[in-house]
């Protein structure tokens, strides 16, 4: 994929709407928050149309809000942006149950399990001690395909192509792959970055009683989610290039996500989940880069995924001072340059398989299985 021309990128923010399969809203419309970015050449064709290979939808985890994960408003760190320069059309979702898609049973307190509840900003839960209105868990693998599945047609159909190319993080990851697994035919390549859920010997099959007990939003508060599981994996000098990041990210997902805010971080859907396994892995026939930073605790289970995939066509990269956010970190510009080559190439490096590690510098050569 060659640089465009065009030195504007247009965003243009959607809702995409299908009738739902998540259980408590079976049936009914949901409307999911779609945010596109593409050159003013792209925007302004008059069929919408775009060479095959040219679009990419990027699929986030389980807080971060796609316009804050892939498209951070400060300068040089939106990843959408650099693919959109890159020649891309490229689209990020936020998932049922995150950020501008959130359902409205999502703003009663009620729904978090007590746990949650003391989690939230002081004062903000009151004296309630009512249950759920709703005391299941929300989401499921199958809803989540689903999801995905409708938005992949509303692009394909946008913008005249079969197949798009996907990329995944943490919770994305289990998103993207077995989105993949149940429709290959509109896949072409993938990045699966830093996959949360990946359980080899987990369930292949969703359990006997849907959907689960429970309570269906999980909360995450920003103190923990900055300090517990950001800053305490920030290893390395100059890992994070500017203290202002933590607030502009946090500032980002409040406007994506008022509510959490208003609690103190941001809420997600509780999920069912099965499939990604090592007997799911076996059947992935995609092309797919796996990449992960060393100071993600998630690096051993990702080394795991990549070796039980069943596609030939695969590549492993661990990246050197990067965590679970390095989207905001300095590595971003090792993830961008990697993840461009496989989505332009199939390639890492030049090889269209094989275990590397990025160094520091970014300096990437290949590593053994051992």
């Amino acid at each position: 994929m060659n640089q465009t021309t065009s030195t504007e990128i247009k965003t243009i923010d959607r809702y995409v709407e299908h009738v739902s399969t998540v259980p408590a809203i079976a049936g009914q419309t949901m409307k999911q928050f779609l945010r596109e970015k593409c050159s003013g050449d792209i925007a302004g064709r008059p069929d919408g149309h775009v060479d095959e290979g040219q679009v990419v939808l990027m699929i986030h985890g389980g807080f971060w809000p796609c316009s804050v994960a892939f498209d951070c408003p400060y300068p040089d760190y939106s990843w959408m942006e650099f693919l959109a320069k890159n020649g891309y059309d490229v689209f990020a979702l936020d998932m049922t149950g995150h950020g501008r898609s959130a359902l409205p049973l999502q703003a009663d307190i009620n729904n978090l399990s007590p746990k949650e509840r003391e989690s939230l900003l002081p004062g903000v839960a009151g004296d309630t001690n009512e249950g759920a209105s709703y005391p299941y868990c929300l989401a499921n693998s199958d809803s989540e395909t689903a999801d995905i599945n409708a938005v992949v047609d509303f692009i394909r159909d946008l913008r005249g192509v079969d197949k798009v190319k996907l990329i995944g993080w943490s919770g994305g990851g289990i998103r993207v792959g077995t989105y993949a697994l149940a429709h290959p035919e509109k896949v072409e390549r993938v990045v699966i970055w830093a996959s949360s859920n990946y359980l080899p010997d987990g369930p292949d099959a969703p359990p006997s009683v849907m959907p689960a007990p429970g309570y269906p939003t999980l909360f995450q508060s920003r103190e923990f989610g900055e300090n517990v599981r950001w800053r305490a994996n920030i290893k390395c000098d100059g890992q994070v290039e500017d203290e202002a990041l933590f607030d502009i990210v946090w500032r980002a997902g409040a406007e994506a996500d008022p509510i959490g805010a208003q609690w103190g971080g941001l809420r997600g859907p509780t999920r069912t989940y099965w499939g990604w396994t090592r007997n799911g892995a076996s059947r992935f026939s995609i092309p797919a880069l796996v990449m992960v930073g060393e100071c993600d605790r998630l690096l051993e289970s990702n080394i795991d995924l990549y070796g039980d995939l069943g596609t030939p066509h695969k590549a492993f990269l661990r990246i050197a001072c990067a965590s679970h956010f390095m989207m905001w970190e300095r590595a971003r510009h090792i993830q961008r340059r990697t993840a461009l080559e496989w989505l332009d190439h199939g390639t890492l490096e030049g090889n269209p398989s094989g275990k590397f590690r990025a160094n520091e510098q970014g300096q990437i050569a290949a590593i053994s299985d051992d």
